[in-house]
């Protein structure tokens, strides 16, 4: 008699478990990705455009980027903008939270930076 192999129902269920929390996880996670990209290539637009415009013109080129990209976590005021010696950067940091179930959340840390110098 040869002893059987493979997974208990058991073992099944705890593994099914396992990969629902993670493909859970995985949705809820993705979007803030999502948009941090979105974040990434609207700084870079604003700054491949308008390198050597001034504050107010350069927040609002950002303030039409984040509307056509849908950005809701960066608001202009939270634009950084540096310029000195004709290189203009751009940076914006910022937190997501990202509830998963209850009171348990996910806290992302995103930080974002285009620069003149950088655009090929």
């Amino acid at each position: 008699m040869r002893a059987q192999k493979g997974l208990s129902f058991v073992g099944f269920i705890i593994i099914a478990i396992v990969v629902a929390l993670v493909l859970i996880t995985g949705f809820k996670v993705v979007p803030a990705y999502v948009e941090y990209f979105g974040v990434k290539k609207a700084l870079k637009s604003v700054v491949q455009e308008h390198a050597n415009s001034n504050r107010a013109a350069i927040l609002e080129a950002f303030s039409k980027q984040a509307t056509i990209g849908y950005i809701t976590s960066v608001q202009p005021q939270d634009i950084v903008i540096l310029q000195a010696g004709g290189k203009t950067t751009l940076s914006a940091n910022y937190e997501k939270v990202v509830p998963l179930v209850g009171n348990i959340s996910l806290l992302l840390d995103f930080e974002a930076e285009a620069s003149s110098s950088t655009i090929e």
